[in-house]
Order: C-alpha cells, then sequence, then structure tokens
C-alpha cells in the first residue's frame, strides 16, 4: 500500500523539484490536497466496495475513502491511481501559484487519466480492426479498391 508520501515524491520528481532543500511550503499542502483528490479517485479505485442488494456497507462508507492525516499514512487506493494519477493531481496543485504554465500541464494529465478510468478501467480492450473500404466493412464483397481507378 502506497503512503502519502510516495505520491508526494513522485510529485516532486514531475515538478522537478528533487533537488530543492525546503520542501515546508509544499508539504504543509500536500496531505490536504490529497485528501480532496483521493475523494475524487476512490470509486475508480479496485479497493472501493460497490453497494450490494443486502446493503453490505452504508452510503456514507461506499462514498468517501478514509482521510490521511499525515504523509505517512497508507492510502485506500491501488497502486495503480496511487502511482499514475494522483502524482499529476498533486503536482497540479502544488504549482498553481509557482507556474502556472506546468499547473496546467499537470492538471490536463490528470483528467486524461482519470477520464480514462471513468470511460475504459485501467485497462483499455483492444478491439478488432475492419477494412473499411469494403462492402460490409469487415471485408467481403466490393472493396475501394475494386471500384477506384487511378
Amino acid at each position: 500500500m502506497a503512503s502519502g508520501y510516495d505520491v508526494f515524491t513522485s510529485a516532486m520528481a514531475l515538478m522537478d523539484e528533487m533537488d530543492v532543500n525546503d520542501y515546508s511550503e509544499y508539504t504543509k499542502r500536500a496531505v490536504h490536497i490529497l485528501n480532496g483528490l483521493i475523494q475524487e479517485v476512490y470509486p475508480y479505485s479496485d479497493t472501493y466496495v460497490r453497494p450490494t442488494k443486502t446493503g453490505q456497507r452504508s452510503v456514507a462508507d461506499m462514498i468517501t475513502a478514509d482521510d490521511i492525516t499525515n504523509a505517512t499514512d497508507g492510502l485506500d487506493l491501488d497502486d495503480y491511481i496511487t502511482a499514475t494519477v494522483l502524482p499529476y493531481g498533486l503536482a497540479a496543485h502544488l504549482f498553481i501559484d509557482d507556474n502556472p504554465t506546468s499547473a496546467q500541464f499537470f492538471q490536463q494529465r490528470y483528467e486524461e487519466l482519470l477520464n480514462r478510468l471513468k470511460t475504459e478501467g485501467r485497462l483499455a480492450e483492444s478491439e478488432d480492426i475492419y477494412d473499411v473500404y469494403s462492402y460490409d466493412g469487415k471485408g467481403n464483397g466490393i472493396g475501394f479498391e475494386w471500384t477506384t481507378r487511378w
């Protein structure tokens, strides 16, 4: 299980701030920002328990993940989200005053990864590619090459 510190160090690497001697400005805000981001991504995590017909969990338990109180607390999220999605969201929020252009890039990347989780899940499934120029789209019938002259 990844901790808030793991996400923080990944965000610092993305921001190219690994050589900074004083992280205090970032660390003061990081835990609070992470708590907000955790709630956004929690429904897409493998650790999220969806409601069942028997009602095993209350609605309040299903909506929120556990907040962290310090950076060493473990995150109740799967490793894909903590390693891939959260560092971009955290970097965007931490850089918003210092470098708005970079913050905008990190926010866009965060939203792309979050949208991928929403629409496709973690791994997108592949699909067959058919001949779009054929009669029925599957390579049968008269194709593009039969109806065109050059």
